[in-house]
């Protein structure tokens, strides 16, 4: 088996119809497996609409890192796709993937160009995260003029090339490579469990590369849509500090609490904004 696709839901029952009828659309040879987190909705039902997907059924929610890890263990492929439930692969876009990583030895990750339901690019390259960065995140300004390109550099979305980051929605990652970082940090439980791995991925030597030949929509926030905005604060704040605290140090971490504290506020307003 080459290829191993290894899919979370969580109460995805609005998108996952339309995932796994796009992976099971590719030519190549794969194993579809789906890890659902206590899903409450009918999202097992639809997903049981297909018989070649490999089921695991937990009977709580592990969050999205060791719910990653049981998938991967119930694999074979030489390659894992780790793909959202909230995405569509666009036809052989796992071809491509799987062809570049056979191709470049020094690659360990590769990740699709994702577009937006109106097909416009998702900004998905940018560097690890900074006391900055995190700053105006936390603060909702990262969207925002000139802060947007203290967070999101400009970078050309047309080209193939290295990168630190990748948004974590689908990225293909070797398996040699996966088993030997221990995969994800299952002390992360929803979000930063990716850029943790990516960057211990660069720490062992190895590139990660955005390649905009395999193209995926990416529906984003679809799956996380349904918490309610102060507990979705709480589980990235968590988050946020375990990063820092492995990868920063106790005094970048210590800058970022007064920022930590003001997140909720902001994450608030931004919330009745928007609704």
């Amino acid at each position: 088996m080459k290829v191993s696709i290894v899919i979370v839901t969580y109460n995805s029952e609005a998108t996952i119809y339309n995932c796994l009828s796009s992976v099971f659309s590719s030519s190549l040879k794969s194993e579809v497996i789906v890890v659902d987190n206590n899903s409450t909705d009918n999202t097992v039902e639809v997903i049981n609409k297909f018989p070649n997907v490999k089921l695991i059924q937990n009977k709580k929610n592990f969050g999205f890192g060791k719910a990653n890890n049981l998938g991967v263990k119930a694999s074979n492929g030489n390659y894992i796709f780790f793909l959202n439930p909230d995405c569509v692969v666009e036809k052989d876009s796992v071809e491509k993937l799987a062809g570049f990583l056979e191709k470049n030895s020094e690659t360990a990750v590769v990740g699709p160009k994702l577009i937006n339901q109106d097909e416009s690019i998702q900004r998905e390259i940018s560097p690890f995260p900074t006391v900055l960065s995190e700053i105006l995140v936390l603060l909702r300004l990262h969207r925002i003029g000139l802060f947007k390109k203290s967070v999101y550099s400009d970078y050309d979305y047309g080209k193939t090339q290295s990168t630190e980051h990748l948004m974590g929605a689908a990225l293909m990652v070797k398996r040699n490579v996966f088993e030997k970082l221990d995969g994800f940090d299952e002390k992360f439980f929803l979000w930063f469990e990716e850029t943790d791995l990516l960057k211990r991925v660069s720490e062992n030597g190895q590139k990660i590369v955005y390649y905009p030949e395999s193209i995926v929509k990416h529906l984003v926030g679809q799956s996380t849509r349904q918490i309610d905005p102060l507990t979705k604060q709480t589980i990235w704040n968590k988050s946020l500090i375990y990063y820092f605290q492995k990868h920063k140090g106790w005094f970048k971490l210590l800058l970022l609490i007064p920022f930590i504290i003001l997140s909720y506020p902001a994450a608030l307003v931004s919330y009745l904004i928007k609704n």
